[in-house]
Parts: structure tokens; sequence; C-alpha cells
């Protein structure tokens, strides 16, 4: 059988203004997917802030899509990051964790998240949203087509906890594919 081919990437559109303030595009272009490491999901950086509020008064030469998140190439401290994920067939990403809140929103596929505790829960219709809140978890694609997801991570405080004995510890930041969640018997 085939492998099927990625989705085409999608068009990006930013805008701005004139020196004289009059709305206008910046950038009309398509993003760039790339492959980083161990991640066998491409991903197409869109767009990233380095500050809450976002400064829309930035030199507009800049083109964001090119900024690395300065923590874990995935968060901007105190600002936003939107991607575009396409994750081949039959795939895991891997288990990790980001002191962000992320706005996951489905776009065509199937997309399954994964949590620490081994839970499973699969999106199939497009339009379906995850708002993750800094847990460990992993992204997988069971389907036989390729899955396309938005992400879009903002800058949050590390997630505490506190054991038996009340001493609170703060859960790190874990992108590795050495993490792995429980595997379910079947």
């Amino acid at each position: 059988m085939p492998v099927p081919i990625p989705p085409k990437p999608p068009r990006r559109i930013v805008t701005g203004h004139t020196p004289d303030g009059r709305s206008t595009t910046v950038f009309n272009d398509e993003v760039i997917f790339e492959v980083s490491g161990d991640v066998p999901a491409p991903m197409a950086r869109v767009w990233v802030t380095k500050e809450s509020p976002a400064d829309n008064n930035r030199d507009q030469t800049i083109d964001m899509k090119y900024v690395l998140p300065d923590r874990l190439s995935l968060v901007s401290t105190v600002g936003t990051h939107i991607s575009i994920v396409d994750i081949p067939p039959v795939t895991p990403v891997f288990m990790h964790r980001t002191s962000s809140i992320d706005y996951i929103i489905l776009i065509s596929g199937e997309l399954t998240l994964v949590l620490e505790d081994g839970s499973e829960t699969t999106l199939t219709e497009p339009g379906s949203i995850v708002v993750q809140r800094g847990t460990l978890h992993d992204w997988k694609n069971k389907g036989t087509g390729w899955t396309r997801f938005i992400a879009v991570l903002i800058d949050a405080s590390p997630v505490h906890v506190s054991d038996e004995q009340g001493v609170i510890s703060v859960l790190p930041e874990v992108v590795s594919n050495t993490c792995k969640a429980p595997t379910s018997e079947a």
C-alpha cells in the first residue's frame, strides 16, 4: 500500500499598517514545515510573540515564523506561539510537558491524546479542541491518513503539586522521546 502524501502547506496572511496607519498585508505566503530532531511530526511555525500584550508596532519586516520560541522551541516566555503540526499515519510523537496552556484544534485526520495515566481520547471531527493545561501528554495518529492540527501555546506558570507531607514541587518541562506513557494491556 502506498504511503499517503502529506497535506499541502496552508497559506499564511499577516496584516499590519502602512506608515500612515492604513491596514495592509505584510506577508502572504505558504508556511514551511520542518522536522526537528527525533520528532516524527513536521511542524510549521506560523507566528511567535515574545511579550504579552503583543506589540503590533514591531518592525514589520521581521517575519516571526522564523523566530524560535525560547523554551524547548515550543513556548515563548511571556508570549505566544502558533504552529501547524502534521503527523504521519500510524505514528506517535512522544510524551512531553510544557509550562503553557495550549489550544489544540483538529483540522483533519484522527488525533489521539494520550495522558500520563495511560488514558486516551481520540478526536475525529474537524474543529474539535483540546485545552492542554501543562500535563504530560503524547499525540498519536492511529489512522491511515495524515493528521493536521493547529497548536496555540501561551506561556503559563508551572504546575505545582504537593506530596502527602505537604512538600510542594514544580512539575518540570519535558520534551523527550524516552519518556513513555504506560501501555494498556489488550
